[in-house]
This record gives C-alpha cells, sequence and structure tokens, in this order.
C-alpha cells in the first residue's frame, strides 16, 4: 500500500509505503434456525445450520469441521442432507433418538473460502462468504 503526499508548501512530495500480511485461514461461523415455528405432534420439523466461511481459504475435509448438537425437541426418522445432498447415517453423521445427539462425522463437511471484489470507484472492499447448509428434517 502506497501513499504519496505533494502540494503548494511541500518542496519535494513525500512517499510512504506499508505491507499488509495476509493470514490465510478459514473463518467460520454458524446460525441455526428452526422451521415451522409452530409443530403439531408427529408433525415435521427441520432444522437448519448455516455456515459461513468469510476466510480467504476453504474449510476442506482434512480441516474435519463437524456440527454437534442436542435436538429438543428430539426427532425421529431423521433425513440429513447437506447443499441439497442427502447423507448417510454412519459413514458421514450419528444420531441417537433416545438422547436427540447428534453429529457429523469429521471431514464430512467443507465450507467454500469468501470471494472479495473491490469498488472500483470507492475502493471500498466487499467480502461475499462462502456457505455451507446442512439441514435435519424429522417428525417430532
Amino acid at each position: 500500500n502506497t501513499a504519496t503526499i505533494s502540494g503548494t508548501s511541500v518542496t519535494a512530495p513525500i512517499t510512504v509505503s506499508e505491507t499488509i500480511s495476509i493470514a490465510d485461514a478459514a473463518q467460520l461461523s454458524i446460525t441455526k434456525s428452526l422451521t415451522p415455528e409452530t409443530v403439531v405432534e408427529n408433525g415435521q420439523l427441520t432444522y437448519t445450520f448455516t455456515i459461513q466461511n468469510t476466510g480467504n481459504t476453504p474449510a476442506v475435509a482434512t480441516d474435519n469441521v463437524t456440527v454437534t448438537d442436542l435436538f429438543n425437541p428430539i426427532l425421529e426418522n431423521i433425513t440429513v442432507a447437506l447443499n441439497g445432498t442427502v447423507l448417510t447415517e454412519g459413514p458421514q453423521y450419528a444420531y441417537d433418538e433416545v438422547t436427540g445427539l447428534f453429529q457429523t462425522v469429521a471431514g464430512v463437511i467443507t465450507v467454500p473460502a469468501a470471494t472479495f471484489t473491490q469498488d472500483p470507484v470507492t475502493g471500498q472492499w466487499n467480502t461475499i462468504p462462502g456457505v455451507t447448509v446442512l439441514t435435519v428434517t424429522g417428525t417430532v
């Protein structure tokens, strides 16, 4: 990053520069939502986990990202999907219908890196997070 200062009171332009180091890393955050808000007995309920990455590198299988939750209310006969692709119990997740404990297997979840764009007029940088969505649907 370089800046130059000049003006009528400055005898010669002054130039300054600074090097900014960037850490290559994934920076993950997660939100959980529940739909619908009101469920009748034996109705369907969906837990949705939205995982965002604002970092400049993806979270890959070797990063061993997992999602663990204790569902309340507990679901029966669940279906689990990652970005719309159905996952299989055992090799990709574990679920205990007695306790409601749910956990994905390490390495199943990946999250793409964020993308960064710069406004050509203002120079402002914008971050567009990489997103992965995990849904768990079952009967209450």
